[in-house]
């Protein structure tokens, strides 16, 4: 063997012997990476959720006012956030830990996909897998947040695992998957519309033979796993809102029966299969649709998964409001079958367990020359090239200045050069108390949604007045009293009517399109500008667009 080759399968074989060591390894450094703010929901949904929990003053989105969220994903952050605050050590840099247990969950759905494509496809497609997950970059830059959806990606790439893609139903596996699907539901309930999909897969493709003894099977180990489940869930919704609710119930009133979640934003009904897909797969979705087709048409690997994902798809389109991210859960299945192109069309890697391999290997190895149109290097330049430095773009550049002035503020406030704040955006433009860790009063344009279908021509939205005339609304809003109207600490409770005046904050942060409405103003008011910080290089929406600015007046004149 030529020395290259020797140390090549010497490497290979330390990452088997520690493959989710390295994978951890991997995803700590990726959220070290983070300095940006993508999707909302990475902090509003979770960390400032968590925070308040904790440390009993912050801000909850309506959802939570109305029970339609679940405690068990934002439990999770709790938890780092209740150790940090025993050991004293909240208000240090460590009050990013919850980063932490998000980079633990993004190696467990690397590794999960590792070994979810090992089973069904066999150990030299599986190299390639935990590759095209490693280096994707919705891995590298949408899971590797405070998601609901990379939780609901970790368990369910580890349910795949277990999960009795052949005909063949052992005990433990079928159990063992169904609890980390329940998990999953538990974390997040839509998660249920995919392993509704996966189960009925299942039953059609039993065997005629026993059907029903097999049938009755499932059915018993799903009401096995999902009463307890359910029970679980009611508990620590009950533990997180003080009283008895079920959030999947008022999620389906609100997005279903009312069929308000289009407030923010309807999507086309095709919406998944041409921005979704590309997003999500990038330079990789050739690989993933080829290695599908060769995958049923050749039995390099079973059908089922491809099945699922899309029957899935085709259920999360039934709603108004779709975003890509919610397809994360099918992201195991897409590098599998990337990862079955890939090996097809360059050969075999080196395996990384040792040991003969496997007949599906040796079947999926001996491939006609004229497949072979790309070398092992290639490839692998391909993929880190394509997904590395978008990956890189949007964990260190795109719409960082939302998260930079989080920073500056919160040290502005340790020095007592802040009373209150002030947020002249789009609503949750910026992450909020859970980086600020101050228990100042802080207040934002509302967007909240209406409750009712019939009062959407109607409904009052903050952020659309400010918008559409700002320097109005400011002389409505802002009192010259010097009369607080936050009141006690209870920020949480902080709920602007419209015409409800506010005294005028320390601190107002906005846009720099903004900036060019409103300089005027602010000046007349004894605003300056006192920073700025530089966001992104573009932006679909019109009212983000620029720097993120901020304006302060002096604190004697504020009080």
């Amino acid at each position: 063997m030529k020395p290259r080759d020797s140390f090549r399968h010497a490497s290979m074989g330390f990452v088997q012997r520690h493959l989710f060591a390295s994978l951890l390894a991997l995803r700590l450094a990726n959220v070290a990476l983070v300095q940006t703010y993508i999707h909302p929901d990475e902090t509003w949904q979770s960390l400032e959720v968590a925070h308040r929990t904790v440390f009993s003053y912050g801000f909850v989105t309506w959802e939570w006012q109305h029970a339609l969220r679940g405690f068990a994903h934002p439990m999770l952050f709790a938890a780092v956030y209740a150790v940090l605050q025993a050991l004293r050590l909240d208000d240090t840099f460590l009050l990013t830990a919850p980063y932490v247990l998000v980079a633990l969950i993004a190696a467990t759905a690397d590794y999960a996909t590792f070994h979810f494509a090992k089973r069904v496809a066999g150990s030299q497609v599986a190299n390639w897998a935990v590759l095209c997950s490693a280096v994707s970059w919705s891995m590298g830059s949408g899971v590797v947040r405070p998601l609901v959806n990379s939780a609901e990606t970790a368990l369910t790439a580890a349910a795949f695992v277990y999960w009795p893609w052949d005909r063949a139903i052992p005990n433990f596996s079928l159990l063992v998957a169904l609890v980390f699907a329940a998990f999953s539901c538990v974390i997040r309930p839509t998660s249920a519309a995919l392993w509704l999909c996966a189960g009925l897969v299942l039953l059609f493709t039993q065997p005629r033979s026993h059907c029903i003894a097999r049938t009755l099977y499932i059915v018993k180990c799903t009401l096995m796993v999902g009463i307890p489940a359910i029970a679980s869930m009611l508990v620590i919704d009950r533990l997180g809102y003080k009283r008895w609710v079920f959030p999947p119930y008022q999620f389906y009133l609100f997005n279903v029966h009312e069929g308000l979640a289009t407030w923010f934003g309807e999507s086309p009904p095709l919406y998944h299969l041409y921005v979704s897909m590309p997003i999500l797969f990038t330079s990789m979705l050739p690989f993933v649709l080829h290695g599908a087709y060769i995958a049923i048409a050749r039995g390099y690997a079973t059908a089922q998964p491809a099945v699922v994902a899309v029957a899935a798809m085709f259920v999360f389109s039934l709603v108004g409001h779709m975003e890509y991210r919610f397809l994360y859960p099918l992201l195991p299945i897409g590098f599998m079958y990337a990862a079955v192109s890939i090996n097809s069309l360059v050969g075999t890697l080196p395996s990384l367990e040792t040991g003969r391999r496997s007949s599906r290997d040796a079947t999926a190895g001996a491939k006609p020359k004229r497949w072979r149109l790309w070398s092992v290097r290639n490839i692998v330049v391909y993929l880190l090239v394509t997904n590395v430095p978008a990956s890189l773009y949007f964990n260190l550049v795109h719409q960082r200045g939302v998260v930079d002035v989080m920073a500056y503020l919160r040290s502005e406030a340790q020095d007592r050069l802040v009373e209150d704040i002030g947020f002249l955006m789009p609503c949750h433009s910026t992450p909020y108390y859970s980086h600020l860790h101050q228990p100042i009063p802080m207040w934002f344009l509302s967007c909240e949604p209406p409750l009712e279908k019939s009062e959407l021509a109607t409904h009052y939205c903050e952020a659309d007045d400010f918008e559409l005339d700002p320097v109005g609304f400011m002389h409505r809003v802002f009192d010259n009293s010097k009369s607080s109207v936050y009141g006690a600490l209870d920020v949480v409770n902080l709920r602007y009517k419209p015409g409800q005046t506010r005294r005028k904050p320390s601190h107002l942060v906005f846009y720099e399109c903004m900036a060019k409405r409103i300089h005027s103003e602010l000046t007349l008011l004894g605003y300056s500008e006192c920073a700025r910080f530089f966001n992104t290089h573009f932006n679909g929406d019109a009212r983000r667009k620029g720097d993120v600015v901020v304006y302060c007046r002096p604190l004697t004149a504020a009080k």
